[in-house]
């Protein structure tokens, strides 16, 4: 695309000026060299015909001014070329608006290539990157084929040096064949001396004889050991029987304290939840459970009776031991689903039920407290003292309720 010369530009100036004032010659002449430089084929179709027109102006004005005899009829060809001038401008303005359209049409192929072009640069990349490979491959090829050559070259000095020594073999070949030949010799010198060796194993039989003779007088006397030894076991035996006797004897000493702790637990329970409570609570005992394939022994158990909760069946178990433990209580935790499921085939189902677990002691270490009021099991002291749970006190809530309106 070329814009229009200098020389181009004078004389269209010159023309307009005739027509148009100055401000509107400087418009035209801008649209007009804007379109000579981004035009195509078309622009430069209608760069020609405005020549001519321009060119057919040009002569029209220059006899007009030269031999027009009056002002209206110069007028009046003035007005016929600015009507001229007019549909040129239209016709560039359609020209233009055509030239826009293939801009665009540049532009959008223009970003196409970009596309294109960066694509291929991503795959010049890949591709240097894969030749960098390659390269570094063949690096290492060379190296391990430098490598081989060395091995080869150590491989043929040991296939030498094997050489060497198939000669050293074979000389010490001859040499083992000369040793052969004086070991014939010597074997016969053996034979002799297995022959005095004979002897001397006759001799040797008359020394086993009499250590046979020592071993008859072992065996007596381990005879006699073993008798002492059945001494020994039976007095073992009569010893494990006075222990079974004394184990009977500690298991009903431990029973009648364990007796004594749960008679103490009984009463204190019964006391504790009567007084903080307000509860009616019924006997408390050890209770052996039985049923289906199941057997379960619990240390404290009984039903107690909240007036609050008329329709609650409330069960109080326990655990009683003088100094309970982690473990303890633990193991006691793993007996409540199964007192429930034994309460369950026993109790009526339409009554709602609540089982209170206790844990009752003379003396409870620090974790073993926490542990407890995590589970959410209360904690009676043999001194009447009690500890509740994690989830309070088992009151109801209308209870809870008129608590917290008395202590405001």
């Amino acid at each position: 695309m070329q814009a229009l010369s200098r020389e181009e530009q004078d004389t269209l100036r010159a023309i307009l000026r005739r027509v148009f004032d100055e401000a509107a010659v400087d418009t035209l002449l801008k649209a007009l060299d804007h379109l000579a430089a981004r035009g195509d084929q078309g622009i430069a179709d209608l760069r020609r015909w405005l020549e001519g027109s321009l060119g057919g102006l040009q002569t029209e004005v220059n006899q007009l001014t030269k031999g027009y005899g009056s002002v209206e009829e110069g007028l009046a060809r003035l007005t016929v070329a600015h009507a001229r001038m007019e549909e040129a401008l239209t016709r560039l303005i359609e020209a233009h608006a055509r030239l826009e359209e293939a801009v665009v049409r540049l532009a959008e192929a223009q970003a196409r290539t970009e596309e294109r072009v960066a694509r291929l640069e991503e795959a010049q990349i890949r591709t240097e990157e894969r030749l960098a490979r390659v390269e570094e491959s063949q690096r290492r090829l060379e190296e391990a084929l430098a490598r081989l050559a060395e091995a080869q070259a150590r491989t043929e000095e040991r296939v030498a040096r094997l050489e060497e020594a198939q000669i050293r073999t074979e000389e010490r070949l001859a040499r083992v064949e000369e040793a052969l030949a004086r070991l014939a010799e010597a074997q016969a010198r053996t034979e002799e001396r297995v022959a005095r060796l004979e002897e001397a194993q006759a001799r040797t039989e008359e020394r086993l004889t009499r250590v046979e003779e020592g071993q008859r007088r072992l065996e007596e006397a381990l005879a006699r050991l073993a008798e002492a030894q059945a001494q020994a076991e039976e007095r073992i035996a009569r010893l494990e029987r006075l222990m079974e006797q004394v184990t009977r004897q500690v298991g009903a000493l431990s029973d009648v304290i364990g007796g004594d702790l749960e008679d103490a637990a009984y009463i204190v329970i019964h006391d504790t939840f009567t007084r903080e409570l307000g509860w009616k609570v019924d006997v408390l005992e050890r209770t052996f459970l039985r049923w289906d394939n199941h057997e379960l022994e619990v240390d404290i158990m009984g039903r107690a009776y909240d007036p609050a909760r008329p329709k609650y069946e409330i069960w109080i178990v326990g655990e009683a031991k003088y100094n309970i433990t982690v473990g303890e209580v633990e193991r006691f935790a793993k007996k409540l689903p199964l007192i429930s499921e034994y309460l369950t085939r026993q109790g009526e189902e339409k009554k709602e039920r609540l089982i209170v677990p206790v844990c009752f002691c003379y003396r409870a270490r620090p974790e073993v407290r926490e542990r407890i009021y995590d589970l959410g099991f209360h904690l009676v002291f043999s001194y009447g003292r009690v500890i509740w749970g994690k989830g309070g006190p088992p009151v109801s809530r209308r209870k809870k309720t008129a608590s917290r309106k008395g202590a405001r």
